[in-house]
């Protein structure tokens, strides 16, 4: 169920995209979809909840507990209730009743006091920073060997970003981009807001590994990549094991990407 409510929040956001894959099997229902690790991760996901039902400022929304726990990846009601009291001590909820809080604790368990809900100045600020975060963001970050004799910006412009424009979202690198700040504070903060990172591991630089790694503890999908003639030495023994792109040139290697892109789900093209 929370599958279900999931893919139906992101078909909204998306604008109803006819290019989100169908759902056949448990591995569609499950693709593109990152589960919360954290209570906190919860909450955002409550909060975008809010935001997609709540149609007016003025507006309550209602729960019943017992059947809206899958919402969030919640076990069950009295977790459930606690992710609303969590989001009501954050500032981001409020209900009907100005008095308390809208969960109450009676027999071991969470129980909702107030069904009825809306969202805070607070939670909308919230909410339109989770709009700009994966899974809705249109943001693609791309990880590369910067070498020296430019043959990795090469790809990068003829194949890497004309692929992540074909599915509709928006290739980003740190190569031109105009800072003032540490670039390792760039590329975390960009990684963080991005739907998608591409590594390309082709001769296998530790950055490149590294900004894939910090992507998968956040739990944002990573598509690795290599040229063919280099994976043998270029992909480590301990992701080997993990499902890489192997290219040829650039034709090549633009159509792969955007089919990888499009089999996942998460292509944005209308």
């Amino acid at each position: 169920m929370g599958y279900l409510k999931r893919h139906s929040l992101i078909w909204e956001k998306s604008g109803k995209s006819s290019s989100i894959m169908p759902i056949r099997t448990v591995d569609d229902l499950k693709g593109g979809i990152i589960l919360p690790s954290t209570p906190l991760e919860q909450v955002d996901m409550l909060i975008e909840y809010f935001a997609s039902k709540q149609a007016s400022l003025s507006e309550f929304v209602t729960f019943d507990s017992s059947k809206d726990y899958p919402i969030c990846f919640a076990k069950n009601g009295s977790d459930f209730c606690y992710i609303i009291k969590s989001a009501y001590e954050l500032g981001y909820i409020k209900g009907r009743r100005q008095d308390s809080g809208p969960v109450t604790y009676i027999g071991k368990q969470f129980r909702l006091s107030d069904g009825h809900l809306m969202l805070t100045p607070q939670g909308w600020e919230k909410a339109q920073q989770l709009k700009k975060q994966s899974p809705y963001s249109k943001q693609v970050f791309v990880a590369f060997q910067f070498d020296l004799n430019g043959k990795m910006k090469g790809i990068y412009s003829s194949a890497i970003a004309p692929a992540v424009s074909e599915c509709g979202l928006e290739p980003y690198t740190t190569l031109d981009d105009e800072h003032g700040n540490s670039i390792d504070d760039v590329i975390i903060a960009n990684i963080r807001k991005s739907r998608i990172v591409i590594a390309d591991v082709t001769y296998a630089s530790q950055n490149v590994y590294y900004e894939a790694g910090f992507a998968y503890g956040l739990g944002i999908p990573v598509i690795l990549t290599c040229r063919e003639d280099r994976s043998e030495t270029d992909m480590k023994f301990d992701t080997s094991h993990i499902k890489h792109i192997i290219w040829k040139d650039e034709n090549d290697f633009k159509q792969r990407l955007i089919n990888r892109i499009e089999a996942m789900g998460l292509s944005n093209k209308k």
